[in-house]
């Protein structure tokens, strides 16, 4: 019983300096307090250090630290990656046959070209000017065709009779040989001095026609070339057609073998014997006029005297209709 007592003796001891120290404890914290806040205290130049700050900041450096290495380590990792990509896609190139390279290449010229394609801003190199490509002009109903060949590729020089010092040709190709292509090709390189020609023409008609120009002007032949298949179609869509040529050249005069006469007249696309009916025509009504004739498979020839010529084709123009339609 006694040792009890002793017990709870003690602990009642205990007790008591526990509040005495608590007690001391708050009194020197307020008297630390009031010496900071007073200027004049000797504690008041002394930093007490913030624990709790300085923890802080240990653990952002820490981490900082360990961002850097992942990134090393990112960074190092990724130039490994293209260094054995690299080294792949050397031995597959070693390995590749120079067709199979060749596709690869241009594979890829194609994807950077579509994604350089997508992006917005910034300068866009498209390429040269394009050179113009052959085409052709125009085709008519009787199954010939206007052609036009600019800036001629070496390689296929050869397949023209002179094109070897043009840069452009122009070509008229027909089935039949009618005169009034003659004209259109005398009318082009009388207006055109710079421009030579290269003939396939048989007088009596019972061949093609070929026509090659050859010129330095790219877009003047392609525009004589365009003004031709024009006329060529316009006349190609009419049953008879008159045409009345004053003073004829001599290459003229030389592709109809008629000599030096002062006109030429023709009517087209009359056949042999109709040409027969319409010049019983003419002799009978113009009996007193003189003049010169020729009739071919496809077309009558009146050459002579201007007036006398300019005449009868006149009568031919009105009269040919009613004379040998059926």
């Amino acid at each position: 019983m006694s040792d009890m007592m002793k017990q709870v003796v003690q602990e009642v001891i205990k007790g008591n300096k526990t509040i005495v120290s608590n007690r001391t404890n708050q009194t020197n914290r307020q008297a630390v307090n009031r010496n900071r806040n007073n200027p004049s205290s000797p504690l008041a130049n002394i930093k007490r250090p913030n624990y709790q700050q300085i923890k802080k900041d240990k653990r952002l450096s820490f981490a900082a630290k360990g961002s850097n290495a992942v990134n090393k380590r990112s960074s190092a990792s990724n130039l490994s990656g293209r260094i054995k990509e690299r080294a792949s896609e050397s031995t597959r190139s070693r390995s590749m046959s120079p067709k199979q390279l060749n596709d690869a290449s241009i594979s890829k010229l194609s994807s950077l070209s579509l994604a350089q394609g997508q992006m917005t801003g910034g300068s866009h190199y498209s390429g040269g000017p394009r050179e113009k490509s052959a085409k052709v002009i125009g085709s008519v109903k009787n199954g010939g065709h206007v052609l036009f060949f600019p800036n001629i590729p070496t390689e296929l020089k050869n397949n023209f009779n002179r094109a070897q010092g043009a840069s452009a040709v122009g070509v008229i190709a027909m089935p039949d040989c009618l005169p009034s292509y003659l004209l259109l090709v005398n009318e082009v390189i009388r207006n055109n001095q710079r421009i030579t020609c290269d003939l396939s023409w048989n007088v009596d008609g019972n061949a093609p026609f070929r026509a090659e120009l050859y010129d330095d002007d790219v877009d003047r032949l392609e525009r004589i070339m365009k003004d031709a298949y024009q006329k060529i179609n316009r006349r190609s869509l009419k049953q008879y057609e008159t045409y009345l040529e004053k003073s004829p050249s001599t290459w003229l005069s030389k592709q109809l073998h008629v000599g030096a006469v002062d006109a030429i007249a023709l009517l087209e696309e009359v056949p042999y014997y109709k040409g027969i009916v319409l010049m019983d025509f003419l002799l009978k009504k113009f009996k007193e006029d003189s003049f010169n004739f020729e009739i071919k498979q496809c077309y009558l020839l009146l050459t002579g005297n201007e007036q006398v010529v300019s005449k009868l084709i006149t009568a031919l123009k009105k009269e040919a209709p009613r004379l040998i339609s059926t």
